[in-house]
């Protein structure tokens, strides 16, 4: 096969769903042949560079991309010059920003040009805005890439078929893989000898996440099965979340941990994950978790009902709290069933959404756009 020169655009407000992803990528597209680039948004000195680090050791060359706003000429100049520098064939675009500065740079540069898109957020008018004139740019790139059905479903409407793909993403399972021992990763983070079960979420402390509703699920599950819970994660709402947890009866057992690169060995600590979001399209903690024999409770949103199987998980519906309480006492009150779930699960991302397999399809698209 073909080898290829790929820089990767990113900008970055934290390593989240689409950092995670296009780090896998980097990591497994090696195999293939690819030579990969990274490009971070400075974004006015607020990007967040924590894929660098974390992609480093498979990366052959990366620049943090000058960009002081929604348009910024610096921004296409320095696109158009490391790709003619570098000589990239494909310029893979994982944002609305960067999909746009690129389609600008191609005025003065040939190169192929990718996006994938993970979601569109909603939660203000700007953010509307962006979501509406990203899906009419996505017509102008080589290949639009839905990460779930619904993403790829919502591009047909503005891009033509041929040009639509539908890629699942994937995870690394022998980086994401069962600990040696469960409890003694919870009594690591300080949650004594297993002496209770440890539900965790892992994700942007945003509204549409619903941390809320597990918190209120948790109080309720408290009167039957003790447990801890921990929040992993940053946003907006962690004051408000805070708050709310330290109102509860159990907030003492409600460990808010903050941003963390160390997510597999947070994973090994956790009986259940719970993701109660109201909107999401292919979440990688899911699969990170699974990977790491966590079975997992979510909200039929997005591709997550194909992610989570009656046999590795379970899905309630968003936004009631009383019925995610009853989902959650009736899978903590069975350890032996947890863990017999947690092995399927594992095996469920491993056939089918491995970054291997993820990594092969995507260089298949960059061939197909380099003929």
């Amino acid at each position: 096969m073909k080898r290829f020169r790929v820089l990767h655009l990113l900008s970055s407000t934290g390593f989240h769903g689409a950092e995670a992803m296009a780090a896998e990528l980097i990591r497994h597209s090696v195999e293939f042949g690819v030579e990969s680039h990274v490009g971070i948004f400075d974004n006015a000195g607020k990007g967040d560079r924590q894929i660098l680090d974390v992609a480093r050791p498979f990366l052959a060359g990366s620049a943090v991309v000058p960009c002081a706003s929604q348009f910024d000429f610096a921004t296409i100049r320095a696109i158009a010059r490391y790709v003619r520098h570098h000589r990239i064939d494909v310029v893979h675009s994982h944002k609305y920003k960067t999909t746009f500065h690129a389609l600008l740079a191609r005025r003065t540069q040939a190169f192929a040009l990718i996006s994938t898109y993970h979601n569109w957020l909603r939660d203000t008018r700007a953010l509307k805005l962006y979501a509406v004139v990203d899906k009419l740019l996505a017509r102008f790139c080589d290949a639009a890439i839905g990460v779930s059905a619904p993403v790829s479903q919502e591009l047909l409407r503005f891009v033509p078929a041929e040009r639509v793909f539908h890629i699942e993403n994937g995870v690394d399972c022998e980086r994401y893989r069962p600990p040696a021992s469960r409890s003694a990763a919870q009594q690591a983070l300080g949650l004594g000898l297993g002496a209770r079960p440890v539900v965790g979420f892992v994700g942007r402390l945003t509204a549409q996440k619903g941390v809320n509703d597990l918190i209120d699920a948790m109080s309720i599950v408290q009167r039957s099965v003790p447990a801890d819970v921990l929040i992993v994660g940053d946003g907006e709402e962690r004051t408000s979340l805070e708050k709310h947890a330290a109102a509860v009866s159990f907030g003492d057992r409600i460990h808010f941990l903050g941003a963390r690169s160390d997510t597999p060995a947070l994973y090994a600590a956790m009986d259940l994950l719970v993701l109660p979001s109201a909107v999401e399209a292919f979440p990688m903690v899911v699969l990170e978790a699974m990977a790491c024999e966590v079975p997992a409770v979510g909200t039929p949103v997005g591709d997550v009902p194909r992610i989570i199987t009656p046999e590795t998980g379970w899905i309630c519906p968003q936004g009631q709290p009383t019925v995610l309480a009853t989902t959650l006492s009736k899978a903590l009150s069975d350890p032996n069933e947890l863990q017999s779930m947690g092995k399927l699960a594992r095996a469920h991302v491993n056939g089918n959404f491995s970054a291997q397999r993820m990594a092969q399809r995507y260089v298949e698209r960059y061939a197909a756009a380099c003929p």
